[in-house]
Protein backbone atom coordinates (compact mmCIF):
# COMPACT_ATOMS: atom_id res chain seq x y z
CA UNK A 1 0.00 0.00 0.00
CA UNK A 2 2.82 2.40 0.89
CA UNK A 3 4.52 1.79 -2.45
CA UNK A 4 1.30 2.29 -4.41
CA UNK A 5 0.45 5.69 -2.89
CA UNK A 6 3.98 6.94 -3.49
CA UNK A 7 4.03 5.72 -7.09
CA UNK A 8 0.71 7.52 -7.60
CA UNK A 9 2.22 10.70 -6.15
CA UNK A 10 5.32 10.33 -8.34
CA UNK A 11 3.11 10.14 -11.44
CA UNK A 12 1.10 13.14 -10.24
CA UNK A 13 4.17 15.38 -9.77
CA UNK A 14 6.13 14.10 -12.78
CA UNK A 15 8.40 16.83 -14.13
CA UNK A 16 9.01 18.66 -10.84
CA UNK A 17 12.53 17.49 -9.94
CA UNK A 18 12.43 18.84 -6.38
CA UNK A 19 9.24 16.99 -5.48
CA UNK A 20 10.23 13.87 -7.42
CA UNK A 21 13.53 13.69 -5.52
CA UNK A 22 11.69 13.90 -2.20
CA UNK A 23 9.21 11.17 -3.15
CA UNK A 24 11.92 8.92 -4.58
CA UNK A 25 13.84 8.72 -1.30
CA UNK A 26 11.49 6.40 0.56
CA UNK A 27 9.95 4.86 -2.55
CA UNK A 28 13.22 3.33 -3.68
CA UNK A 29 14.10 2.23 -0.16
CA UNK A 30 10.73 0.44 0.03
CA UNK A 31 11.49 -1.31 -3.26
CA UNK A 32 14.81 -2.50 -1.82
CA UNK A 33 13.06 -3.76 1.33
CA UNK A 34 10.47 -5.61 -0.76
CA UNK A 35 13.21 -7.33 -2.78
CA UNK A 36 14.95 -8.42 0.44
CA UNK A 37 11.74 -9.77 1.96
CA UNK A 38 11.03 -11.73 -1.24
CA UNK A 39 14.57 -13.11 -1.12
CA UNK A 40 14.02 -14.28 2.46
CA UNK A 41 10.74 -15.94 1.47
CA UNK A 42 11.97 -17.75 -1.65
CA UNK A 43 15.50 -18.55 -0.40
CA UNK A 44 14.53 -19.31 3.20
CA UNK A 45 15.39 -23.03 3.14
CA UNK A 46 18.80 -22.50 1.55
CA UNK A 47 19.68 -19.60 3.87
CA UNK A 48 18.67 -21.60 6.95
CA UNK A 49 20.77 -24.52 5.71
CA UNK A 50 23.79 -22.21 5.48
CA UNK A 51 23.10 -20.76 8.94
CA UNK A 52 22.65 -24.17 10.57
CA UNK A 53 25.85 -25.50 8.99
CA UNK A 54 27.79 -22.44 10.14
CA UNK A 55 26.33 -22.64 13.63
CA UNK A 56 27.33 -26.30 14.00
CA UNK A 57 30.93 -25.55 13.02
CA UNK A 58 31.30 -22.41 15.15
CA UNK A 59 29.72 -24.01 18.23
CA UNK A 60 32.00 -27.04 17.96
CA UNK A 61 35.17 -24.92 17.73
CA UNK A 62 37.21 -25.60 20.89
CA UNK A 63 40.60 -24.19 19.92
CA UNK A 64 41.56 -20.99 21.72
CA UNK A 65 42.77 -19.32 18.52
CA UNK A 66 39.58 -20.34 16.74
CA UNK A 67 37.42 -18.88 19.49
CA UNK A 68 39.37 -15.63 19.23
CA UNK A 69 38.66 -15.49 15.49
CA UNK A 70 34.93 -15.99 16.11
CA UNK A 71 34.91 -13.37 18.88
CA UNK A 72 36.76 -10.88 16.66
CA UNK A 73 34.28 -11.15 13.77
CA UNK A 74 31.36 -11.08 16.21
CA UNK A 75 32.70 -7.87 17.75
CA UNK A 76 33.15 -6.34 14.30
CA UNK A 77 29.56 -7.20 13.28
CA UNK A 78 28.26 -5.78 16.56
CA UNK A 79 30.14 -2.52 15.91
CA UNK A 80 28.45 -2.18 12.52
CA UNK A 81 25.15 -2.93 14.22
CA UNK A 82 25.70 -0.03 16.62
CA UNK A 83 26.75 2.43 13.89
CA UNK A 84 23.84 1.47 11.69
CA UNK A 85 21.39 1.72 14.61
CA UNK A 86 22.59 5.24 15.37
CA UNK A 87 22.18 6.36 11.76
CA UNK A 88 18.64 4.92 11.53
CA UNK A 89 17.52 6.58 14.79
CA UNK A 90 19.18 9.88 13.83
CA UNK A 91 17.58 10.02 10.38
CA UNK A 92 14.12 8.96 11.56
CA UNK A 93 14.11 11.50 14.40
CA UNK A 94 15.02 14.48 12.24
CA UNK A 95 12.72 13.29 9.45
CA UNK A 96 9.77 13.72 11.79
CA UNK A 97 11.03 17.17 12.87
CA UNK A 98 11.85 18.47 9.41
CA UNK A 99 9.79 20.54 7.00
CA UNK A 100 7.98 18.67 4.22
CA UNK A 101 6.43 19.85 0.99
CA UNK A 102 3.19 17.99 1.76
CA UNK A 103 0.84 17.91 4.75
CA UNK A 104 2.40 14.69 6.06
CA UNK A 105 5.89 13.34 6.65
CA UNK A 106 5.99 11.58 3.29
CA UNK A 107 4.63 12.69 -0.06
CA UNK A 108 1.83 10.32 -1.10
CA UNK A 109 -1.38 10.43 -3.12
CA UNK A 110 -4.28 8.65 -1.43
CA UNK A 111 -7.53 7.57 -3.14
CA UNK A 112 -9.49 9.67 -0.63
CA UNK A 113 -9.42 13.17 0.84
CA UNK A 114 -6.60 12.97 3.38
CA UNK A 115 -7.12 16.57 4.54
CA UNK A 116 -10.42 15.86 6.27
CA UNK A 117 -11.28 13.53 9.13
CA UNK A 118 -11.21 10.52 9.26
CA UNK A 119 -8.98 10.42 6.17
CA UNK A 120 -6.42 12.67 7.85
CA UNK A 121 -6.05 10.38 10.88
CA UNK A 122 -5.85 7.28 8.68
CA UNK A 123 -3.16 8.82 6.45
CA UNK A 124 -1.15 10.02 9.46
CA UNK A 125 -1.22 6.59 11.14
CA UNK A 126 -0.39 4.91 7.84
CA UNK A 127 2.66 7.10 7.27
CA UNK A 128 3.99 6.68 10.80
CA UNK A 129 3.65 2.90 10.54
CA UNK A 130 5.18 2.95 7.06
CA UNK A 131 8.30 4.79 8.26
CA UNK A 132 8.75 2.67 11.38
CA UNK A 133 8.24 -0.69 9.69
CA UNK A 134 10.28 0.20 6.60
CA UNK A 135 13.21 1.30 8.76
CA UNK A 136 12.79 -1.74 11.03
CA UNK A 137 12.79 -4.29 8.22
CA UNK A 138 15.56 -2.55 6.29
CA UNK A 139 17.77 -2.45 9.36
CA UNK A 140 17.20 -6.02 10.52
CA UNK A 141 17.42 -7.65 7.11
CA UNK A 142 20.70 -5.88 6.33
CA UNK A 143 22.23 -7.00 9.62
CA UNK A 144 20.91 -10.53 9.03
CA UNK A 145 22.43 -10.80 5.55
CA UNK A 146 25.72 -9.29 6.73
CA UNK A 147 25.84 -11.80 9.60
CA UNK A 148 25.38 -14.70 7.17
CA UNK A 149 28.36 -13.48 5.12
CA UNK A 150 30.38 -12.96 8.32
CA UNK A 151 29.67 -16.59 9.25
CA UNK A 152 31.21 -17.73 5.95
CA UNK A 153 34.25 -15.58 6.70
CA UNK A 154 34.58 -17.29 10.07
CA UNK A 155 34.53 -20.71 8.46
CA UNK A 156 37.24 -19.79 5.97
CA UNK A 157 39.44 -18.32 8.69
CA UNK A 158 39.06 -21.51 10.74
CA UNK A 159 40.18 -23.53 7.70
CA UNK A 160 43.27 -21.30 7.43
CA UNK A 161 43.96 -21.89 11.12
CA UNK A 162 43.70 -25.66 10.63
CA UNK A 163 46.24 -25.54 7.80
CA UNK A 164 48.68 -23.43 9.82
CA UNK A 165 48.48 -25.93 12.67
CA UNK A 166 48.59 -29.02 10.47
CA UNK A 167 51.86 -30.12 12.09
CA UNK A 168 51.15 -28.92 15.63
CA UNK A 169 52.50 -31.20 18.40
CA UNK A 170 54.62 -33.04 15.84
CA UNK A 171 58.33 -32.51 16.57
CA UNK A 172 60.64 -31.76 13.67
CA UNK A 173 63.79 -33.90 13.79
CA UNK A 174 67.23 -32.92 12.62
CA UNK A 175 66.65 -34.28 9.11
CA UNK A 176 63.35 -32.42 8.76
CA UNK A 177 61.52 -35.69 8.13
CA UNK A 178 58.36 -37.17 9.59
CA UNK A 179 57.74 -40.76 10.62
CA UNK A 180 55.05 -42.96 9.00
CA UNK A 181 52.85 -42.56 12.10
CA UNK A 182 53.18 -38.79 11.93
CA UNK A 183 52.44 -38.86 8.20
CA UNK A 184 49.22 -40.75 8.89
CA UNK A 185 48.17 -38.19 11.53
CA UNK A 186 48.96 -35.25 9.24
CA UNK A 187 47.06 -36.92 6.39
CA UNK A 188 43.96 -37.20 8.60
CA UNK A 189 44.25 -33.55 9.61
CA UNK A 190 44.74 -32.50 6.02
CA UNK A 191 41.71 -34.44 4.83
CA UNK A 192 39.65 -32.81 7.59
CA UNK A 193 40.88 -29.33 6.55
CA UNK A 194 40.09 -30.08 2.88
CA UNK A 195 36.58 -31.16 3.83
CA UNK A 196 36.07 -27.98 5.88
CA UNK A 197 37.42 -25.90 3.01
CA UNK A 198 35.03 -27.49 0.51
CA UNK A 199 31.98 -26.98 2.72
CA UNK A 200 33.00 -23.39 3.51
CA UNK A 201 33.39 -22.59 -0.20
CA UNK A 202 30.04 -24.25 -0.95
CA UNK A 203 28.40 -22.11 1.75
CA UNK A 204 30.01 -18.95 0.36
CA UNK A 205 28.85 -19.86 -3.15
CA UNK A 206 25.30 -20.45 -1.89
CA UNK A 207 25.34 -17.07 -0.14
CA UNK A 208 26.50 -15.41 -3.36
CA UNK A 209 23.66 -16.97 -5.36
CA UNK A 210 21.05 -16.16 -2.70
CA UNK A 211 22.04 -12.50 -2.37
CA UNK A 212 23.22 -11.72 -5.90
CA UNK A 213 19.94 -10.33 -7.26
CA UNK A 214 18.89 -8.50 -4.12
CA UNK A 215 22.32 -6.85 -3.87
CA UNK A 216 22.00 -5.65 -7.46
CA UNK A 217 18.67 -4.05 -6.54
CA UNK A 218 20.25 -2.59 -3.40
CA UNK A 219 23.18 -1.04 -5.28
CA UNK A 220 20.90 0.46 -7.93
CA UNK A 221 18.58 1.85 -5.26
CA UNK A 222 21.50 3.17 -3.21
CA UNK A 223 22.92 5.08 -6.17
CA UNK A 224 19.51 6.69 -6.77
CA UNK A 225 19.04 7.52 -3.07
CA UNK A 226 22.54 8.96 -2.63
CA UNK A 227 22.06 11.03 -5.79
CA UNK A 228 18.62 12.38 -4.81
CA UNK A 229 19.66 12.97 -1.20
CA UNK A 230 22.66 15.01 -2.30
CA UNK A 231 20.35 16.93 -4.63
CA UNK A 232 17.92 17.59 -1.78
CA UNK A 233 20.78 18.90 0.37
CA UNK A 234 21.94 21.16 -2.46
CA UNK A 235 18.54 22.82 -2.89
CA UNK A 236 18.02 23.44 0.85
CA UNK A 237 19.14 27.03 1.50
CA UNK A 238 20.24 27.80 5.05
CA UNK A 239 21.17 31.34 6.07
CA UNK A 240 21.17 31.04 9.84
CA UNK A 241 20.06 27.87 11.47
CA UNK A 242 18.70 29.70 14.52
CA UNK A 243 16.38 31.67 12.24
CA UNK A 244 15.33 28.71 10.09
CA UNK A 245 15.35 25.70 12.39
CA UNK A 246 13.11 23.71 10.07
CA UNK A 247 15.61 23.95 7.23
CA UNK A 248 18.32 23.00 9.68
CA UNK A 249 16.40 19.86 10.62
CA UNK A 250 15.83 19.10 6.96
CA UNK A 251 19.56 19.32 6.28
CA UNK A 252 20.30 17.02 9.21
CA UNK A 253 17.71 14.59 7.89
CA UNK A 254 19.30 14.52 4.45
CA UNK A 255 22.79 14.22 5.95
CA UNK A 256 21.67 11.29 8.10
CA UNK A 257 19.93 9.67 5.15
CA UNK A 258 23.04 10.09 3.00
CA UNK A 259 25.28 8.66 5.73
CA UNK A 260 22.90 5.75 6.41
CA UNK A 261 22.63 4.77 2.75
CA UNK A 262 26.40 5.04 2.26
CA UNK A 263 26.95 2.93 5.38
CA UNK A 264 24.48 0.35 4.06
CA UNK A 265 26.43 -0.01 0.81
CA UNK A 266 29.72 -0.05 2.72
CA UNK A 267 28.41 -2.83 4.96
CA UNK A 268 28.08 -5.27 2.05
CA UNK A 269 31.21 -4.07 0.24
CA UNK A 270 33.18 -4.47 3.47
CA UNK A 271 31.90 -8.01 4.00
CA UNK A 272 32.62 -8.85 0.36
CA UNK A 273 36.17 -7.47 0.62
CA UNK A 274 37.05 -9.53 3.68
CA UNK A 275 35.25 -12.63 2.40
CA UNK A 276 37.61 -12.55 -0.57
CA UNK A 277 40.63 -11.90 1.65
CA UNK A 278 39.67 -14.73 4.02
CA UNK A 279 39.42 -17.08 1.05
CA UNK A 280 42.79 -16.03 -0.37
CA UNK A 281 44.38 -16.27 3.08
CA UNK A 282 44.08 -20.06 2.89
CA UNK A 283 46.89 -20.22 0.32
CA UNK A 284 49.19 -18.26 2.65
CA UNK A 285 48.19 -20.48 5.58
CA UNK A 286 49.09 -23.62 3.63
CA UNK A 287 52.50 -22.13 2.82
CA UNK A 288 53.10 -21.14 6.46
CA UNK A 289 52.90 -24.70 7.73
CA UNK A 290 56.20 -26.70 7.79
CA UNK A 291 55.56 -28.19 4.36
CA UNK A 292 59.26 -28.93 3.84
CA UNK A 293 59.01 -31.76 6.39
CA UNK A 294 56.15 -33.49 4.56
CA UNK A 295 56.27 -36.31 2.07
CA UNK A 296 55.81 -35.72 -1.66
CA UNK A 297 52.10 -36.76 -1.75
CA UNK A 298 51.29 -34.39 1.12
CA UNK A 299 53.17 -31.56 -0.59
CA UNK A 300 51.14 -32.14 -3.76
CA UNK A 301 47.93 -32.02 -1.74
CA UNK A 302 48.96 -28.70 -0.19
CA UNK A 303 49.78 -27.36 -3.65
CA UNK A 304 46.29 -28.27 -4.87
CA UNK A 305 44.78 -26.42 -1.89
CA UNK A 306 46.89 -23.35 -2.63
CA UNK A 307 45.89 -23.47 -6.31
CA UNK A 308 42.20 -23.67 -5.41
CA UNK A 309 42.57 -20.70 -3.06
CA UNK A 310 43.69 -18.56 -6.01
CA UNK A 311 40.03 -18.55 -7.10
CA UNK A 312 38.56 -16.82 -4.04
CA UNK A 313 35.00 -16.70 -2.77
CA UNK A 314 33.34 -13.39 -3.57
CA UNK A 315 30.11 -11.50 -3.00
CA UNK A 316 28.55 -10.19 -6.20
CA UNK A 317 25.62 -8.05 -7.27
CA UNK A 318 23.81 -9.58 -10.22
CA UNK A 319 26.71 -11.95 -10.82
CA UNK A 320 28.86 -9.36 -12.57
CA UNK A 321 29.69 -6.67 -9.96
CA UNK A 322 32.11 -7.91 -7.29
CA UNK A 323 31.47 -6.14 -4.01
CA UNK A 324 34.64 -4.85 -2.36
CA UNK A 325 36.11 -1.55 -1.19
CA UNK A 326 37.17 -0.62 -4.73
CA UNK A 327 33.62 -1.13 -5.96
CA UNK A 328 32.32 0.96 -3.07
CA UNK A 329 34.42 3.90 -4.26
CA UNK A 330 33.12 3.35 -7.80
CA UNK A 331 29.53 3.43 -6.51
CA UNK A 332 30.12 6.70 -4.67
CA UNK A 333 31.72 8.23 -7.79
CA UNK A 334 28.78 7.10 -9.94
CA UNK A 335 26.33 8.60 -7.43
CA UNK A 336 28.18 11.92 -7.53
CA UNK A 337 28.19 11.88 -11.34
CA UNK A 338 24.42 11.37 -11.43
CA UNK A 339 24.01 14.12 -8.85
CA UNK A 340 25.91 16.65 -10.96
CA UNK A 341 23.82 15.74 -14.02
CA UNK A 342 20.61 16.15 -12.01
CA UNK A 343 21.79 19.50 -10.67
CA UNK A 344 22.63 20.76 -14.16
CA UNK A 345 19.23 19.67 -15.49
CA UNK A 346 17.52 21.48 -12.60
CA UNK A 347 19.43 24.68 -13.29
Amino acid sequence: AATYVQIADLIDIWGDLDLMAETSLLLFMELAVISKILTLIFKYDKIMEIINGTEDILCSENRLEGQKIIASIDKETTRFFQYYTSSVIFTTFFWFLGEHSSTFFIRAKYPFNELKSPGYEFALIHQCMMMVFTGYFEFNINIFFASVVAGCRCRLKLVALSLRNICINIPVNKKNLITPEEEKLITERLHCAISQHKYALDAAEDVKHCLSKVLLVQLTVSIVIICTTAYQMAVVRILYWWQEKINYYASLTMAGYLFGTSLEVFLFCYQGEFLRESSEEIADAAYECPWYTLTRPLKKTLLIIMTRAQRPATLTAGGFVTLDITEYMAIMKASYSFFTVLQQVSE
